[in-house]
């Protein structure tokens, strides 16, 4: 099974480079951030035989959640483009790489809403859910729960954005959650993103990850000194008894900061 991890997207999101130190963002240029990761993942894992992809959407793949460009929870953001835009393209974007996906193996899409975006990744996956309406290769998980659970052979997987809750409580919350799964299963992991970095810990057994960004650091963040992560997405190969047997990672390129000289 493939799994293409890419989460916090943040589409929408305006840094610019003068103010931040670090890489513009814009609209534009997640599109082709995510259509560049989408293409090198597939490229990398090419060599397997796949059953089945599963690709969680969400995870802050909006950075706004309204009209007044506010998350979730109402912080406003600096953003780029109305919300009503930003959404067309992120939902044209995924029904993309949905496409592109299922030449290779039928897909389970889940959608795992954020802190930034909560109310609008559930009216992605019901557009999804219209778009692929009758699509017997394509399976759209849009419950409104925000923790999602897939099982394939002896691996149990959880996502979850990672904004609620402890990590160290995941693995006693999967047992709990979905005991005939975490019981028939012998490689289990939750997968989170939220903090923009990568980290994994073992807790009695259960890795728990999170999972880089794609979105190099606004205004807000620059200013907190929460910046230097790579910028990167994963995609994660599973065999249905061994678990996982390999890993490949797409890393932005970087592209230096130039400050314009000033003449007399």
């Amino acid at each position: 099974m493939l799994q293409l991890d890419l989460p916090d997207l943040h589409v929408g999101k305006l840094a610019w480079a003068p103010e931040t130190g670090h890489a513009s963002y814009d609209t534009k240029l997640a599109e082709q951030v995510f259509e560049d990761a989408v293409a090198k993942l597939v490229e990398r894992t090419k060599g397997f035989q796949f059953k089945q992809i599963i690709i969680p959407i969400g995870n802050d793949l909006l950075n706004a959640d309204n009209k007044a460009n506010m998350t979730t929870r109402g912080t406003v953001q600096d953003s780029d483009s109305r919300y009503q835009k930003s959404f067309g393209i992120v939902r044209r974007m995924m029904t993309r790489a949905i496409d592109r996906l299922r030449e290779i193996a039928p897909v389970t899409a889940l959608m795992i809403p954020g802190n930034h975006d909560t109310l609008a990744v559930w009216h992605l996956g019901d557009s999804l859910e219209c778009f692929f309406h009758g699509t017997p290769d394509v399976t759209i998980d849009n419950a409104p729960t925000s923790r999602k659970y897939h099982q394939f052979g002896k691996v149990m997987l959880m996502f979850t954005h990672g904004d609620k809750g402890k990590r160290s409580d995941y693995p006693l919350l999967m047992a709990t959650e979905r005991p005939q799964m975490f019981g028939e299963t012998e490689h289990r992991e939750a997968h989170t993103g939220h903090l923009h970095t990568l980290h994994v810990q073992e807790h009695h057994g259960v890795k728990v990850r999170i999972s880089p960004a794609l979105c190099p650091p606004d205004a807000w963040h620059a200013e907190m000194g929460f910046v230097g992560n790579a910028r990167a997405a994963q995609a994660f190969v599973w065999h249905e008894t061994e678990g996982l047997v390999s890993l490949a990672t797409y890393t932005v390129p970087t592209v230096a900061h130039k400050s314009r000289k000033r003449t007399a």
